[in-house]
């Protein structure tokens, strides 16, 4: 919301706290008022006057925008969609009349907004929240079971953030019907699954000591202690305790002379990111200290003299922003002492969150920053110049405007206008004062400099009133820095710029030098394409490209473009019928394990349920796989039926575990010869081999069907004889059965 320093300076009055919380995927917040209770003598009647002033000034400032919350709930009917705009702070309420036992399955088409949908019982009592990364386009899809008659609120938010701008969405009741015996199951049977979730949690966490690899055991330690930190707080303590010594064995044992020497590093870190993402918002303090102890790896990278973001700030600012919303000093007090090692455009995120909770902490962050960066080499110090560019969009983005100034400058929510006019200057006076020492020659400056060049094209409202004599020479570096490639480049550039305008034509690339003519008329093709005129795109592919492997390669990227465009608007049956002509069957097989799992959501149950059987025969006849992407296919088409026929998805699952059983053990006999599968025994699961690829979707297959038919899910995992993939299935299902399946919590 933006408000004017006059309506500002009332909020306060009143002892209003605002919080704008900073977006990510994970963090879910609306905005938070808090009114302080006065607790000396008088203070209940001056907090009486106080609150109905404050209604008051609520309703005359903000009147015309009931715009920020719909106190009218409108009734959702089945056949009837309703299309509405949606700007920040808003939200929608709808309701819908349910009977006990009744399934509702709606879908909100996102059309320029990132929405999330929450879901309220008759009592009020939040069901669940509804937010898929998928941007601000594209389907949410919600399914309300009732478990008592009356009636369900369904309320529609932007997902708060930044970058979230106003736009439309449409939201549809796709049907209402009775819940089949496995959903009404699934339901009530939640508490007794997650308690038998937790007891097998246990029975796996006494045989982890068992398993050889020290990363393996770390990565399953980790998920365990997850698992149990809200039912056994004492035991997860112990499992990160072991983690961490895993940690450090595994780390202990990497050799730097050995060839796999960069796996094992990135093994590492990946492992130091996970211990500090499970145990940061419990303690902290052993957190940080357990990364700094175990920051004994050179990396491979910058050994060679590349310049890459320091992996350990990101890591120590990755837990400052993982504990904003427990302890915003320490949080603040970690990226202050960790920028003093040096800089990282991960710093932006611990502000934004640190915002939701303590604008004034955030705020000073932000100006110490800035005041840093205002002293710095900008080109020197590539790291400094990515957090600058970073830092700057942020401010702009939460500023609002200066009515008194008059002048079209603003003040930042984020840091003073001086602040910002000196970042946005330095900026400024950097970028133009990069001069490239010649064609072809790409640096770390460079890149810096064109990072710097790139956020200021997109400021051009600032750079009129900060520096409108400048404008040009930003211009003329823009145009010089992405031409660095000579006539030739600046040739393409020329043509790229004219095919996104729209100024272009089939007939206009026949002037082109040949050896770019084919990618131009594929780009011409694409802009088609996105435009829907998908015959067009055919056409121009068919008629201009030359080369017949480049000509096919590029039909069928226009198809998968299609496929997945009909996807998107949900369109599955157009979807999987352009999908039946791919050839050879092992792309079909892949291009149908991406999309598979989006047929259900959304489809009335019996219409999900043929497509996903229509989806089943393209694999063929055979119960087994003939490849990778088949089982791949396979374990996703299993996944999918799992919402509506657990009893067909064990049908898929259960010879494939034969199956993989077998390859398994060929796996063990061809180890080395070509692709290493196994070290020290246990499957090797981070390097993309094949059996690898194949525990990791058994596991969520099982997780799934856990959720239906924990039993029987768990004697599939049973037969599993690799033990360490045994142990995954096993943790795949107690995370399934321990967190429901949803996919935020509930409250």
């Amino acid at each position: 919301m933006n408000l004017s320093p006059a309506t500002r300076n009332l909020w306060h009055l009143f002892g209003v706290i605002w919080s704008f919380p900073f977006e990510n995927t994970d963090v879910k917040c609306i905005i938070r008022i808090e009114v302080p209770f006065l607790l000396q003598k008088g203070a209940f009647h001056m907090r009486q006057s106080r609150c109905l002033l404050l209604g008051l000034s609520f309703s005359l400032l903000l009147g015309v925008q009931d715009a920020q919350s719909q106190a009218v709930a409108t009734s959702l009917q089945i056949g009837t969609p309703i299309e509405r705009t949606l700007a920040a702070g808003q939200s929608h309420r709808y309701t819908i009349n349910l009977e006990e036992d009744q399934i509702a399955q709606l879908v909100v088409d996102q059309r320029g907004i990132d929405v999330i949908v929450r879901v309220f019982s008759p009592g009020g009592r939040r069901l669940g929240e509804f937010d898929t990364p998928n941007g601000t386009q594209g389907p949410e899809n919600v399914t309300v079971i009732a478990e008592t008659a009356g009636v369900y609120r369904i309320e529609v938010a932007p997902l708060s953030g930044y970058e979230n701008p106003s736009g439309r969405y449409e939201i549809k009741v796709v049907e209402i019907r009775k819940a089949t015996e496995q959903e009404l199951q699934s339901i009530k049977n939640q508490e007794v699954t997650k308690a038998k979730g937790l007891a097998l949690l246990t029975e796996a966490t006494q045989g982890l000591p068992q398993l050889r690899r020290p990363q393996t055991r770390a990565a399953f330690q980790i998920k365990a202690a997850q698992l149990l930190w809200t039912s056994d707080e004492k035991r997860a303590s112990k499992l990160m305790e072991q983690a961490i010594e895993s940690v450090k064995e595994f780390i202990a044992n990497v050799d730097e002379s050995d060839q796999s020497y960069y796996e094992s590093f990135q093994t590492a870190n990946q492992l130091r990111r996970q211990v500090v993402e499970a145990l940061g918002p419990h303690d902290p303090d052993l957190a940080l200290s357990f990364l700094r102890a175990t920051r004994t790896l050179s990396n491979p990278d910058r050994s060679q003299g590349s310049a890459h973001v320091n992996e350990e700030l990101q890591l120590e600012l990755s837990l400052a922003s993982q504990i904003t919303a427990a302890d915003p000093k320490r949080a603040f007090q970690i990226a202050e002492d960790t920028l003093k090692n040096g800089y990282s455009a991960s710093v932006v995120d611990t502000i934004h969150r640190l915002r939701s909770k303590d604008p004034e902490l955030a705020a000073k962050l932000a100006h110490d920053i800035a005041a840093k960066l205002t002293n710095e080499s900008l080109l020197r110090t590539p790291e400094a110049a990515y957090l600058a560019s970073s830092l700057l969009y942020l401010a702009r983005t939460m500023r609002r405007p200066q009515m008194a100034a008059g002048d079209g400058t603003a003040n930042s929510d984020l840091i003073s206008e001086d602040d910002y006019r000196d970042l946005f200057q330095k900026v400024l006076t950097e970028a133009l004062s990069y001069a490239p020492p010649g064609p072809n020659i790409y640096s770390p400056e460079r890149n810096a400099a064109q990072n710097l060049v790139n956020t200021l094209k997109q400021m051009k409202t600032d750079l009129q009133s900060y520096a409108p004599e400048r404008v040009a020479a930003v211009e003329k570096k823009w145009t010089e820095l992405n031409n660095m490639g000579g006539p030739q480049a600046e040739q393409w550039q020329k043509y790229q710029t004219a095919i996104n305008d729209g100024t272009v034509d089939v007939e206009s690339v026949k002037q082109a030098p040949r050896e770019m003519r084919d990618q131009l008329y594929q780009q011409i093709a694409n802009k088609a394409a996105a435009a829907g005129d998908l015959a067009r795109a055919r056409q121009v592919l068919t008629d201009h490209i030359t080369n017949p492997i480049q000509r096919q390669q590029a039909l069928n990227n226009l198809d998968q473009q299609a496929i997945f465009g009909a996807m998107a608007r949900g369109k599955v049956d157009e979807a999987l019928r352009i999908l039946s002509g791919f050839r050879p069957a092992n792309e079909r097989a892949a291009i149908l394990a991406q999309i598979v799992n989006q047929i259900g959501p959304g489809l009335k149950r019996s219409a999900a349920v043929a497509f996903l059987e229509q989806a089943r025969s393209m694999i063929g006849p055979s119960a087994q796989a003939e490849d990778q992407q088949q089982m791949h296919a396979l374990f996703e088409i299993a996944r999918a039926f799992s919402r509506f026929d657990s009893t067909r998805a064990f049908e898929i699952v259960e010879p494939l575990i034969d199956q993989f059983n077998e390859l398994s053990a060929a796996a063990a006999t061809m180890n080395g010869f070509g692709q290493k599968y196994y070290q020290d025994g246990e499957v090797i699961m981070q390097n993309g081999n094949a059996v690898g690829e194949a525990a990791n979707q058994l596991g969520m297959a099982l997780g799934n069907l856990a959720l239906v038919n924990f039993e029987r899910a768990k004697a599939a995992a049973d037969r599993i004889r690799l033990v360490d993939v045994r142990m995954q299935a096993y943790l795949a299902i107690a995370q399934q059965t321990i967190q429901g399946g949803k996919n935020t919590d509930a409250e």
